[in-house]
């Protein structure tokens, strides 16, 4: 004869609704010893508890909604629907939220839209709980972006762009390159780069038979290369691909012949300001006898160095090559003749 249960009690029933909503902040379960010691009960009543929520508390399907989980010493309650599904702490979602912070520049496109898509059910999967200390959180991180491009005219073209990327499609690019002329590109896009503020494909141009950057804001068009049959024309992508190797040794992205580059840092502002960052994979800090501090570094073409030491100017001096602090000496003559009347 099957033994009746007994009828729970006011106290009873209080601390089982207790157990049920505080496993909603315990994603991983809530370990027996622990609630032992928390409503002072003993091992048979929790017992009954759990007995309780196996029969009593069961999901549209009949099946328990609490669980008991592990073994011995590691016996623990949790909630049925936690179990193989990855948990997020708020200090990943916060850390989601502040990498779409960094990405303010690409406002009205489908990437920053796809992002914050991502951000909105990333949040709506968490415990109330979590939610919670996510308070402000527009205000405990923040972007300030330096001089970002504008990609809002440009959403089609990125649209495209990441098909072609995760469909692995060759595209036909119009685009505007040195001395404004245009050609059209057959390209198979191997990876997007953000760089400083600008978004560039890297891939293979048959057209050019050879790897370049192509700058998404110089792209009149962009629209799938297809087959006889209208289907999209596919590419193996290469598995030796590394874009890390395109940018290797170069000061940014525009590449050339490699040079050994020396500047001579002027104030003391100025040191402090670049001992804190690392410019180049090369670069070495040397201390002259006369106190001051010159970086060494061998880059891969100067065209974009040329640029930041114009912005860094009167405080940093080209030493060498010849020909970089020539071009620079150049630049500053024509910036004083703008301001000489």
């Amino acid at each position: 004869m099957k033994q009746a249960r007994r009828k729970p009690t006011y106290g009873a029933a209080v601390r089982l609704a207790r157990i049920a909503a505080e496993l909603y902040s315990r994603p991983y379960g809530w370990k027996f010893k622990d609630i032992l010691a928390e409503f002072d009960i003993s091992s048979r009543t929790l017992l009954r508890y759990v007995r309780a929520f196996r029969e009593d508390m069961l999901d549209a399907h009949g099946a328990p909604m609490i669980v008991v989980v592990g073994e011995g010493e590691s016996r623990a309650l949790r909630l049925a629907a936690t179990i193989g599904v990855p948990q997020l702490s708020s200090y990943d979602a916060a850390f989601l939220y502040f990498g779409v912070s960094v990405l303010t520049f690409l406002e009205g496109t489908v990437l920053k839209e796809g992002i914050e898509g991502l951000w909105q059910r990333v949040y709506g999967k968490l415990l109330p709980s979590q939610q919670g200390k996510l308070s402000f959180l527009d205000r405990k991180f923040y972007t300030v972006p330096y001089a970002p491009k504008d990609y809002s005219g440009y959403n089609d073209q990125l649209d495209t762009i990441l098909r072609a990327l995760l469909e692995q499609t060759t595209l036909r690019i119009d685009y505007t390159g040195v001395g404004g002329k245009n050609k059209i590109h057959e390209f198979d896009p191997y990876t997007l780069i953000d760089y400083r503020g600008g978004l560039y494909l890297l891939g293979y141009s048959r057209l050019a038979r050879k790897i370049l950057y192509f700058a998404v804001e110089r792209m009149l068009s962009v629209a799938m290369v297809l087959e006889q049959d209208g289907q999209p024309a596919r590419f193996s992508y290469p598995r030796t691909h590394d874009p890390a190797s395109y940018t290797e040794g170069a000061f940014g992205i525009v590449d050339g012949p490699e040079t050994k580059v020396e500047l001579l840092i002027l104030n003391a502002d100025t040191e402090t300001y670049l001992k804190s960052r690392k410019l180049h994979p090369t670069q070495q800090l040397i201390r002259r006898r006369d106190g001051k501090l010159v970086i060494t570094m061998t880059v891969r073409g100067t065209a974009e160095l040329e640029n930041w030491v114009m912005g860094m100017s009167p405080y940093v001096e080209v030493l060498r090559p010849r020909e970089l602090r020539r071009n620079v000496a150049q630049r500053h003559i024509k910036a004083a003749q703008l301001y000489s009347h």
